[in-house]
C-alpha cells in the first residue's frame, strides 16, 4: 500500500528506475541519469527505498548502484530523523510514544493469531465466540477466569461474541479498550485511529488515555483516539463482507477501491489521483485479482499496467 507521505508520480518514477535496473543491458548513460535522478530529491531517495522494500530485490543490483542509492538516501537522513521526532510526538510525547509503536510492531509479530497479506482466517475461540482476522492482520487471546480479552494488534477483526455473564469479552487496540454487550462488531487498527463499525447489539468505548465512555449502538461506526472520540456515522454496508472473501463497493471512489485491495495484494497496488474519483459498484471476489482487473477495465475507463510482477497500477485508458 502507497505510502501516504510519498507522491504517487515519483512513486512510479523510482519503480521504473527499478525494472529498468534490473533488466540487464543498462547503458553508463542510463546508470549516469539514475544516479541524478537518485540525488534530485529527498523524496526520490525515500522513494527508491519504498521500491527497493518492496521487492527485496535491492541486494541483487551491483555494489556500485547499491553504494549511489545508498550516498542518496543518507542525504534524506535528516529528513527522515526528523520525520520520526514528529511521529514520537503524535504517539504521545518523545521517546515514550515511539517506544509504544515499536513495542506493539514486534508484538504483532509474535502474536498468536495472524494472518498473511490477502489470507482471511475463521476462528471458533474457546466460549463459542467466532473471530474473522483480516488480511496482515495481528492479535493475541488472552482469556482468564474473569476476563476475556482479544488485543489488536495489526490489521482488522470481527467478532460475533457468545454470551458469558460472568467475563466480559473485550478489545484492547493503541487507541482504547471496546467492551462487547452481546454484539457483533468490526475493530480496524489504523495509524494514530482505531475504527469501531457496530452490526448487532452494541460495543463500550474507553479511549486509553482516559475521558468520557461511550456506548455505539448497532449501525454505527465511530473512529477514536487515545484522547477522544470523533463523530458517529452510520456503519458501512459492506465493512463485514471481506469476512466471506467480498470486496463490496457501494458508489465507492476508485482510490478508495484500490486501497482497500492493496491490503489483499502483495506488493505494491496503486491507483492514479487522475481517475481516483471514479466510483464503481459490485462485489467483486478477494480470491481472484485478475477477476477483479478484468471488471475494473470492462466497466471503467481504466487499464491496469504491471511494471513487474510485484508493482502493479491502475492508470487512465
Amino acid at each position: 500500500m502507497t505510502s501516504p507521505t510519498l507522491d504517487y508520480g515519483v512513486l512510479q518514477q523510482a519503480a521504473d528506475w527499478f525494472a529498468t535496473l534490473s533488466s540487464g543491458g543498462v547503458s553508463e548513460h542510463q546508470r549516469q541519469a539514475w544516479r541524478l535522478w537518485l540525488a534530485a530529491s529527498p523524496d526520490h531517495a525515500a522513494a527508491w527505498q519504498r521500491v527497493e522494500a518492496i521487492s527485496g530485490q535491492f541486494e541483487r543490483l551491483p555494489s556500485e548502484r547499491r553504494r549511489a542509492a545508498g550516498q542518496a538516501l543518507s542525504v534524506a537522513g535528516q529528513s527522515r530523523r526528523r520525520a520520526l521526532g514528529m511521529l514520537a510526538l503524535l504517539c504521545g510525547g518523545g521517546v515514550l510514544g515511539l517506544a509504544t509503536v515499536r513495542r506493539s510492531t514486534l508484538q504483532a509479530w509474535v502474536a498468536s493469531e495472524r494472518t498473511a497479506v490477502g489470507e482471511v482466517r475463521e476462528t471458533r475461540l474457546a466460549d463459542g465466540t467466532q473471530l474473522w482476522l483480516n488480511s496482515n492482520s495481528a492479535a493475541d487471546i488472552d482469556y482468564t477466569a474473569s476476563l476475556r480479552r482479544v488485543q489488536l494488534f495489526r490489521g482488522e477483526l470481527l467478532l460475533d461474541s457468545a454470551h458469558d455473564g460472568s467475563r466480559p469479552l473485550v478489545v484492547d487496540t493503541l487507541q482504547g479498550r471496546l467492551r462487547a454487550l452481546g454484539t457483533r462488531f468490526s475493530v480496524r487498527q489504523g495509524d494514530g485511529l482505531t475504527q469501531l463499525s457496530v452490526f448487532t447489539g452494541a460495543v463500550e468505548i474507553t479511549p486509553a488515555a482516559g475521558g468520557a465512555i461511550r456506548v455505539i449502538d448497532a449501525g454505527q461506526q465511530l473512529r477514536f483516539s487515545a484522547t477522544g472520540h470523533g463523530t458517529v456515522q452510520l456503519a458501512e454496508a459492506g465493512r463485514q463482507a471481506w469476512s466471506k472473501g467480498v470486496l463490496l463497493a457501494d458508489n465507492m471512489r476508485l482510490g478508495d477501491f484500490i486501497s482497500e485491495l492493496a491490503a489483499y495484494t502483495p506488493g505494491y497496488l496503486g491507483c492514479d489521483p487522475r481517475i481516483a474519483d471514479l466510483r464503481l459498484v459490485g462485489a467483486y471476489p478477494l480470491a481472484d485479482r485478475e477477476k477483479i482487473f478484468a471488471a475494473l477495465q470492462t466497466s471503467l475507463p481504466v487499464r491496469i499496467r504491471q511494471r513487474m510482477p510485484w508493482w502493479i497500477t491502475v492508470e487512465p485508458a
